[in-house]
């Protein structure tokens, strides 16, 4: 997996700012005033670049939404129709938040409908993402090319999974290499939150199927590592507010013992993500 380079804003940056100081220093300060300020700022650039590093690798380490998608599939669990977020919700979103999220809200829906090969929906699903991700500067990603290849092989899942896994993740690369990282961790978000719900629904129609409940509490370990990005960036009001979201959802994987989910837990896990994900599509 591509390894998340430093953003190329943060470059720019640090020569301003190394520029502006040699200047200062010449004019105004001693020169072992200036070296230990100079010490103290790229400390900091380097901590804040370790905290963008980190974030980048947790976000490529998420597992792909097909990942979910597929556990559903191989239970044996017949497919939703209904359960994915509507098409033409696509003309609710008008800021790059709500646009970074559903880009993850369909590409989980994407990944669900393909799987189990409903063929026109597969189509229809990439095409709203596509018109998401044209809004947000990555139409590079989502293409003729991209769509050509998702043609050609719609009766070979296989070789299907790997396209779009590759995409989701080499759009994840592209937002933080253009200082839109904040972005990619919003899409990452809408993904988990529409996996989880499409997997509670799924349980509580099948009725408390044990092996969806397993899939469910796999989910825990998922959570973790968003909740762990989020809280590295909770100065913004947005991911103040997901990790408060949130909660409820981490509160009842902290009340599950033995790795078993109890029935009343998964319905309460229903509710609770249900809940979070109207917030993202309205």
């Amino acid at each position: 997996m591509k390894k998340v380079l430093s953003y190329i804003n943060l470059r720019l940056v640090l020569n301003f700012f190394l520029i502006m100081m040699l200047l200062v220093s010449c004019k105004n300060a001693p020169k072992s005033k200036d070296k230990k300020a100079s010490n103290i700022n790229n400390k900091e650039l380097n901590v804040k670049q370790e905290i963008t590093d980190n974030i980048s690798q947790l976000i490529l380490s998420l597992p792909s939404s097909f990942e979910v998608t597929e556990m559903l599939n191989n239970n044996g669990i017949s497919y939703m129709i209904g359960a994915t977020n509507e098409l033409d919700f696509v003309s609710r979103y008008f800021t790059s938040k709500s646009k970074a999220f559903n880009i993850g809200v369909y590409g989980s829906d994407l990944s669900y409908v393909s799987t189990y090969r409903m063929t026109q929906e597969t189509m229809l699903y990439l095409k709203v993402i596509n018109q998401l991700g044209n809004d947000l500067g990555i139409s590079s990603i989502y293409n003729e090319n991209l769509l050509n290849r998702i043609q050609d092989n719609l009766n070979n899942k296989d070789t299907l999974v790997e396209v779009l896994t590759s995409t989701l993740f080499d759009t994840y690369d592209f937002l933080n290499k253009n200082g839109k990282g904040d972005l990619s961790v919003l899409m990452a978000t809408g993904g988990y939150v529409e996996g989880l719900y499409l997997v509670t629904n799924s349980s509580s129609i099948a009725g408390g199927n044990p092996a969806l409940n397993k899939i469910i509490f796999k989910q825990e370990n998922t959570l973790e590592k968003l909740l762990e990005i989020l809280e590295s960036k909770k100065d913004n009001a947005d991911f103040s507010e997901l990790i408060e979201d949130l909660k409820p959802v981490k509160n009842i994987y902290d009340e599950v013992q033995n790795e078993t989910m109890t029935a009343a837990q998964v319905h309460n896990m229903a509710l609770a993500i249900e809940k979070i994900r109207n917030k993202l599509i309205s």
